[in-house]
């Protein structure tokens, strides 16, 4: 019976890591596709600001940067919990740090390319 445990136990683990890697990896390809479409997309015509598309897919990649810094530095975080080095928390620490940044710029991109298309709409 503790042989069936421990094999339940093993396949968990690895189907917990088999979905942590491919969650970092769907977030890599959507943000490299979002960036691909971006050097694509002809150069537009007015300021580089106004153009809500490119914002939106701006966001959207930046989002996918910031997707698998912050899944890494919590599952870094969680590994080195009961270690009493201070090194792995630090890079797990650093990992979120930037993560929550990059998570904050795509959040504005997304939010900023919503105004542009929402600001002639209530202007008179």
């Amino acid at each position: 019976m503790t042989d069936e445990a421990g094999a339940q136990a093993q396949n968990r683990k690895l189907s917990r890591s088999r979905r942590l890697v491919l969650a970092i990896g769907a977030a890599l390809v959507v943000a490299l596709v979002c960036f691909v479409v971006l050097a694509i997309l002809p150069k537009p015509e007015g300021p580089r600001s106004k153009a809500p598309l490119r914002s939106f897919l701006t966001g959207v990649g930046v989002l996918g940067v910031a997707a698998p810094l912050c899944i890494g530095g919590s599952a870094l975080k969680q590994r080195f919990a009961s270690s009493p080095y201070f090194e792995g928390t630090f890079i797990a620490t650093v990992l979120s740090v930037f993560g929550f940044v990059c998570l904050a710029a795509g959040l504005a991109c997304i939010i900023l390319g919503a105004y542009d298309l929402i600001a002639p709409l209530l202007s008179p």
